[in-house]
């Protein structure tokens, strides 16, 4: 017996093809949420500071200077429950952002732009400290960004709170 589309193998088929399409999909959508993307066309963008070497050989992180603070703000409340760092290497002449004293435990996302073209995007999960990629920034370069800090478990994706900057 032979169906409409010309075989019974076809329902099968469709079937299998939207049971691949949907787990694709899942995927995607899992790793845009817990991971980093960068972009830019300078050699620090994107790179972490830690283990990153300036051109004489010195970690970026090793002459970094903390230059500007901002609150990370409970959206209910309005109170101040996190800190954001922003950093500046004078030898990769780059910035990052730190986050400290994230009390919900589920993912930091943190974004940083440079007026140059540079940026960063990752989420990480955990209580405590998270780090950003460095962008390159140097002297008076503009640079902006946002921290958002999400509820963990089912609530995965109600944002808690947030902190923001320009400099």
């Amino acid at each position: 017996m032979r169906t409409v589309t010309g075989s019974r193998k076809a329902p099968r088929r469709i079937a299998a093809v939207l049971v691949t399409a949907t787990a694709l999909l899942l995927s995607a959508a899992t790793a845009a949420h817990a991971g980093s993307a960068s972009g830019g066309s300078n050699y620090y963008d994107g790179k972490n500071p830690a283990t990153t070497k300036d051109s004489s050989g010195v970690y970026c992180n090793v002459n970094a200077s903390q230059i500007a603070t901002r609150p990370i703000t409970d959206r209910s409340t309005g109170q101040q429950v996190a800190t954001l760092q922003i950093f500046y290497s004078w030898s990769c002449q780059s910035n990052w952002i730190r986050v400290t004293g994230n009390p919900y435990g589920g993912n930091t996302t943190k974004n940083i732009f440079s007026s140059l073209g540079g940026w960063n995007s990752e989420s990480d999960s955990g209580y405590g400290s998270s780090y950003s990629m460095m962008v390159y920034a140097p002297g008076t370069t503009q640079i902006n960004g946002e921290v958002t800090l999400w509820s963990p478990g089912i609530n995965e994706y109600n944002w808690k709170a947030r902190g923001t900057f320009a400099l």
